[in-house]
């Protein structure tokens, strides 16, 4: 039971950390903000997008990285624990 937790707890922090990071993207000389998304790790280089002659910047959202790494953690940290009751008491 554990390595099947602990599969799914790599496949969904690395889902978190390289396929859909949390950015907010900001454009302009003030840094205005534009819009908060979920992108790929490696669209954060990308400059395809333009506002009024300013490409977007991504800017990665650490404290929603960190929260949702925290609630994911927890999560399985709960289910594991329940669990581990569960197959005591058989």
């Amino acid at each position: 039971m554990k390595k099947i937790l602990l599969s799914v707890y790599l496949v969904i922090i690395s889902c978190i950390g390289i396929l859909l990071v949390p950015v907010s993207l900001k454009w302009g000389p003030q840094l205005e903000f534009y819009d908060k998304r979920y992108v790929p790790l490696w669209q954060l280089q990308s400059k395809e997008l333009q506002v009024d002659d300013y490409y977007l910047i991504y800017e990665l959202d650490i404290v929603r990285i960190v929260y949702e790494i925290g609630i994911v953690t927890l999560l399985l940290f709960i289910i594991y624990l329940i669990s581990k009751e569960v197959f005591k008491s058989k």
